[in-house]
């Protein structure tokens, strides 16, 4: 009923997260959750202001001297994108990233196609967000900003000829 693809990995997690435990195996999964918990030991040491741009790869490099298996891998990206934001950043920088995407999905009010597509770039982009850095890579982050950026655009020019017109909350007899 399911996608091979979907299936494939619902099969694989237990194993991939047993090999990870108690072999200390770098799969997929016990690499993302030893990237999560480096960076949330990154984020507790600067929470508010972050530890600066660019220093998510020093910090892991640092953090697996004297490691082996999953704990010694090095990342410039820890596959999240608050996680990303709030090494870097610390709390500002993840109210700046969460105002931002409420900002783009209060754009997206309303009907029409525009509205449809900006609403659906910003919430697969926040979805995928949890497990990726979208808007750090380059194709992604392009992407985002080429959906948001026309889709807005004509979200606005809509809102600028209905107020200009008069028709935008008007009550018809």
């Amino acid at each position: 009923m399911t996608s091979s693809q979907l299936r494939w990995t619902a099969d694989t997690f237990l194993r991939d997260y047993q090999l990870y435990k108690e072999r200390n195996i770098p799969t997929s999964l016990g690499l993302r959750l030893v990237f999560w918990q480096k960076s949330l030991r990154f984020i507790s040491e600067a929470p508010v202001f972050g530890n600066g741009t660019g220093s998510i790869r020093p910090l892991f490099e640092e953090a697996a001297v004297d490691q082996f298996g999953a704990a010694a891998e090095v990342v410039a990206n820890p596959h999240n994108q608050t996680l990303n934001v709030a090494i870097q950043w610390g709390a500002i920088g993840v109210v700046v990233l969460y105002a931002m995407w409420l900002v783009h999905l209060l754009l997206f009010r309303g009907e029409g196609l525009a509205a449809w597509i900006g609403l659906m770039v910003v919430v697969q982009n926040i979805f995928t967000s949890l497990f990726n850095s979208h808007l750090f890579d380059f194709n992604e982050g392009w992407m985002y900003v080429l959906g948001v950026g026309i889709a807005g655009g004509m979200m606005l020019r809509t809102g600028a000829r209905e107020a200009a017109s008069g028709t935008r909350n008007s009550v018809k007899p």
